[in-house]
């Protein structure tokens, strides 16, 4: 006998879960990526940053260099015999990753250019690092979903609905420790430093143009 399954709250930035009583296969939690990049640029670091300011993305209302966001979908479908469970199960993300990106280079010093292209690639390195975080939770829910067991359906998605929230403020916890070790190494990156330490001129602009601080510390 089959039961619709409660949605699954999102993990981090994502829209939630949509549920079917619909058959699936037993699978790992499966994903696709898109990349977007927002245009950046400028003749010096610090415009390049003011760039990045002005364009990038916006994280939970704040101010962001990169964001990842994912669209989850997950079917299965519960059986009943002495008991119920989830019987299969499959499990979907859509991400899309986004990025800056220089316009052109033409006017960007050797060493700028050069320090630029690694801090888009620590970016995009970093926003990778979210989806694997977001898959692993995924994968040890889905495990651990697959496991219940209840003398009841309407038990066993009372416990996968609670399993999906230790799940989620579990995950959040990991995203969250990864951007914190992060901002420790953004603030060394040589990029970064460049910008930070700049001409005179150069302070004053970006001294004009500098955000509004924000509550949350994460910069990703």
């Amino acid at each position: 006998m089959g039961a619709g399954m409660r949605a699954w709250s999102a993990i981090a930035i994502a829209v939630g879960l949509l549920a079917s009583a619909n058959s699936a296969a037993m699978a790992k939690p499966k994903a696709t990526t898109q990349y977007k990049y927002y245009a950046v640029s400028g003749g010096s670091a610090v415009e390049l940053y003011i760039a990045m300011m002005k364009r990038g993305p916006h994280v939970n209302g704040d101010q962001a260099y990169a964001s990842t966001t994912a669209t989850q979908t997950l079917d299965g479908r519960f059986v009943r015999t002495s008991n119920c469970r989830l019987h299969d199960i499959n499990l979907s993300f859509q991400f899309t990753i986004r990025l800056p990106k220089v316009s052109s280079t033409k006017g960007l010093s050797k060493t700028t250019r050069d320090r630029w292209q690694a801090f888009s690639q620590f970016l995009r390195k970093h926003e990778e690092t979210h989806r694997s975080i977001w898959l692993a939770c995924a994968a040890d829910f889905e495990r651990r979903a697959l496991a219940v067991k209840a003398s009841t359906c309407e038990a066993a998605d009372a416990e996968i609905a609670r399993l999906a929230d230790e799940t989620r403020v579990a995950c959040n916890k990991k995203h969250d420790a990864f951007d914190a070790a992060e901002q420790k190494r953004v603030a060394k990156h040589p990029f970064v430093k460049l910008v930070l330490a700049p001409p005179k001129k150069q302070t004053a602009a970006l001294a004009a143009k500098k955000p509004a601080k924000k509550k949350r510390k994460s910069i990703f």
